[in-house]
């Protein structure tokens, strides 16, 4: 589990800025290494839409806030998936798995995060690992359906 002050010390080359006037629907922007949030978002929110901020600055390049090329479309894409998976991590996934948690809310709760959130890092990680993924003792295996199949190696 992770939080927005945690991210927004990891990455602390950018500075963060909580812009009031922000409308109310644009959780986030990144321009020129400030990340401007919307202060009335709810903190499961802010977490991911700090990490999808920093996978702006990780991947993006020019001004993409029209979404009318696929180029365009292509990087906003790769900037949540990169922020999705900053936020969850295998482990955490891991983590529910001992939990016994069966839905998605459930997972999303635990982990203090939106279940959209949950649902666009299980859909990130089905993309990168088609096959699962081997972490530690476990293979996980991750379902373009959004769904979720943990093996415990013994």
């Amino acid at each position: 589990m992770v939080t927005s002050e945690e991210l927004m010390a990891r990455f602390s080359d950018l500075t963060y800025k909580f812009e009031p006037n922000m409308p109310e629907k644009q959780k986030g922007l990144y321009i020129n290494n400030v990340v401007y949030l919307n202060p009335q978002q709810h903190p499961r929110e802010l977490t991911s839409t700090v990490a999808e901020e920093i996978g702006h600055h990780l991947t993006s390049v020019g001004d993409i806030i029209d979404q009318d090329t696929n180029e365009k479309r292509k990087q906003e894409q790769k900037a949540r998936d990169i922020g999705a998976t900053m936020v969850v991590t295998p482990q955490d996934l891991i983590d529910c798995y001992h939990e016994r948690f069966t839905y998605v809310w459930e997972c999303a709760d635990f982990l203090g995060i939106t279940k959209q959130a949950l649902e666009c890092a299980l859909s990130a990680y089905s993309k990168q690992f088609p096959e699962g993924l081997v972490y530690g003792d476990y293979k996980l295996f991750f379902k373009p359906n959004g769904t979720l199949g943990i093996v415990k190696w013994f």
